[in-house]
C-alpha cells in the first residue's frame, strides 16, 4: 500500500470506513475515564469523523493527521469553521478555533509541530496500516506524543476471509507494539459481525471490535 492508495479512495469517495455518527464506543467509554487533566487531544489519520465534532464540544483541542487534503476540506467544512492555512513541509495545515489539522504524510510530523498532547485517539490509523507499517507507526506515535495515554480502538477477524483494510489487529500484536511503553487495559470487547451486513457480504462470520485504554 502507499499513499496513492488513500488518495484514490477519498477521490472516487470509496469511504466505507467512515462512519456517519459518532463512535458508540468514543461516546461510552471516554468520559468514564479520569479526563481532568486532559486539554489536546492527538487525533491521527482522521478522515472527515464526526468524533472531532464530540472531541470539541467536551471543550478539548484537538490536533490531528489526515493524508487527504479533500477529506480535511470537507471536514471543516461539517464544523461550519473557514480555517486559517499555512503551509509546512508535508503539505498544508488546517486552523480554526480549537482544532488544527496537519495535511499530509503521518510520519512526517514531529513533536514540535504537535505540541503538549494528552491523549491520542486511535479509531481508523492502527487497523489502516498494513503489517510492515504499523510497529513503525506505533514507534513514531509515541515519540511525537512523548508517550501520551491513549484511546485504541481494533477490529479483529480472519484476514484469510477478507483482505484489509481495516486490517485485522489481535490483542498479541496491539501488546507487541505498546506494551513497554504503557500499562494496557481492554475496556471493551465485543463481536459485532451481525451489525456489520457490508463485513459479513465479505465473507467474515466474525468480527471482534476491541478499545483499549493505553495509560
Amino acid at each position: 500500500m502507499n499513499l496513492d492508495f488513500w488518495h484514490e479512495k477519498w477521490n472516487k469517495n470509496e469511504i466505507g470506513f467512515h462512519l456517519k455518527d459518532v463512535h458508540p464506543l468514543l461516546k461510552r467509554y471516554l468520559t468514564a475515564q479520569r479526563l481532568e487533566d486532559v486539554k489536546t487531544v492527538f487525533v491521527p489519520l482522521c478522515g472527515k469523523t464526526l468524533d472531532i465534532q464530540y472531541l470539541l464540544d467536551l471543550g478539548l483541542t484537538v490536533v490531528a493527521n489526515e493524508l487527504s487534503e479533500s477529506a480535511v476540506m470537507q471536514l471543516f467544512d461539517s464544523l461550519g469553521l473557514n480555517p486559517d492555512l499555512d503551509q509546512w513541509p508535508g503539505g498544508q495545515c488546517y486552523r480554526a478555533n480549537n482544532i488544527t489539522v496537519w495535511v499530509g504524510d503521518f510520519f512526517e510530523l514531529s513533536k514540535e509541530q504537535l505540541g503538549s498532547i494528552d491523549l491520542i485517539y486511535d479509531r481508523a490509523a492502527l487497523i489502516a496500516l498494513p503489517t510492515d507499517m504499523r510497529a513503525e507507526y506505533a514507534l513514531h506515535l509515541s515519540s511525537i506524543t512523548a508517550n501520551a495515554k491513549q484511546f485504541l480502538i481494533t477490529l479483529f477477524y480472519d484476514q484469510v476471509l477478507m483482505s484489509g483494510p481495516p486490517f485485522s489487529i489481535s490483542a498479541t500484536e496491539v501488546s507487541a507494539h505498546y506494551e513497554n511503553r504503557y500499562k494496557i487495559k481492554v475496556i471493551s470487547d465485543k463481536e459485532i459481525i451481525e451489525h456489520e451486513a457490508k463485513f459479513a457480504s465479505r465473507g467474515l462470520t466474525s468480527l471482534v471490535e476491541s478499545a483499549y485504554f493505553l495509560i
